[in-house]
C-alpha cells in the first residue's frame, strides 16, 4: 500500500502546479496514480557544476520510503563493465564519460540507491551491454555516436521492462516496476526530434495507460537551461522552489515533473 499523504499541499494554480512542504508529499500525489510502471528521469549533475543534493539522494532519501511496499522491480539505466569485449568496452566508456560529464561519485550513488531498493524488497536490475552493442555506440572517429547511444539505451530499458512485465515480477496492476535514468527516454509527450529516443508512449500502450512519466529537477542543476526556460511552468515553479517548497508540475495527463527546493549546502571553499 502506498503511504497516504502526511501533510496537505499549500496550494496549487491553474498551470498544474502543486506546493509541498517536503518531497514525500509530492511523490506521494504522482503515486496515487496507482501506476503499473513509473519511468523516472532525472536531469543529471554535472562535473563541476553547481553543488547541491542529486537526483538521485532525493529519489533514495524521500521517494523509496512512500512506496510502502508498492513497488516490486527497479531497473536502472546502467551497466556494468566486465572487461569481456576488451578495446572496445574501454573505448565506449571513456567516450560516454566523456559525453555526460557526469562527477565520479554518481556510480556509487546508484550502488547506494540500489541497496536501498533491495532493503525496501524491490529487485533490482541493471542492462547488458553486449561487445556488438558497445561497437554501435561508437562513430568511425570512436567517439560517442550521440544518436545510436540514445536509441540502444531507449531499446535495452524497454526490453528489459517488457522482461520484467511478461515474468510477472513488475510492471502490472499492484506490481509497480519503476524505471530510473535519463529525463529523456521516459517522455509521455517527447518532441518530434526526441521521439525515437523516449519509449513512454510505447510502454503507455503495452501497459493500456498504466505507465506515468516523473521527471526530477534539481533547480541548481537546470536554472539556467534554456529549454526548459521556455515552459510556462518553469519560472514559477523556481520561485516556489526558492521559498524552499517542493513544486509538483503537471503539464499533462501522465506527466509529472518534481522541482525540488533550493538547497542551503553552501559551494567548498577554494584553497
Amino acid at each position: 500500500m502506498l503511504a497516504l499523504l502526511t501533510t496537505l499541499a499549500l496550494g496549487s494554480t491553474d498551470a498544474g502546479i502543486t506546493a509541498f512542504k517536503n518531497p514525500k508529499d509530492a511523490f506521494a500525489r504522482v503515486l496515487a496514480a496507482k501506476p503499473s510502471i513509473l519511468g523516472v528521469g532525472e536531469y543529471h549533475e554535472l562535473a563541476g557544476g553547481p553543488k547541491a543534493p542529486s537526483a538521485i539522494k532525493h529519489f533514495m532519501n524521500e521517494a523509496l520510503p512512500v512506496l510502502d511496499g508498492g513497488a516490486t522491480s527497479l531497473i536502472v539505466e546502467t551497466w556494468m563493465l566486465n572487461g569481456k569485449c576488451g578495446q572496445v568496452e574501454k573505448q565506449a566508456a571513456q567516450a560516454v564519460a566523456k559525453t555526460t560529464q557526469r562527477p565520479e561519485e554518481t556510480e556509487d550513488e546508484l550502488t547506494t540507491m540500489m541497496g536501498r531498493a533491495y532493503d525496501l524488497g524491490l529487485k533490482n536490475h541493471t542492462l547488458l551491454i553486449t561487445c556488438d552493442d558497445y561497437r554501435s555506440m561508437l562513430d568511425k572517429d570512436g567517439e560517442l555516436d550521440p544518436e545510436q547511444s540514445l536509441l540502444l539505451m531507449r531499446r535495452k530499458v524497454e526490453e528489459k521492462a517488457l522482461e520484467v512485465r511478461e515474468n510477472e515480477e513488475g510492471g502490472l496492476p499492484g506490481k509497480l516496476l519503476i524505471l530510473y535514468g535519463g529525463a529523456l527516454h521516459n517522455d509521455l509527450t517527447p518532441a518530434p526530434d526526441d521521439a525515437p529516443f523516449a519509449f513512454g508512449q510505447s510502454l503507455q500502450r503495452e501497459t493500456r495507460g498504466g505507465y506515468v512519466e516523473l521527471d526530477l529537477l534539481v533547480p541548481e542543476y537546470v536554472e539556467k537551461d534554456e529549454a526548459l526556460a521556455k515552459e510556462p511552468w518553469f519560472a514559477p515553479a523556481l520561485a516556489l522552489a526558492k521559498k524552499g517548497q517542493t513544486v509538483l508540475v503537471q503539464p499533462s495527463p501522465g506527466v509529472n515533473v518534481i522541482v525540488f527546493a533550493y538547497s542551503k549546502l553552501k559551494p567548498p571553499r577554494r584553497r
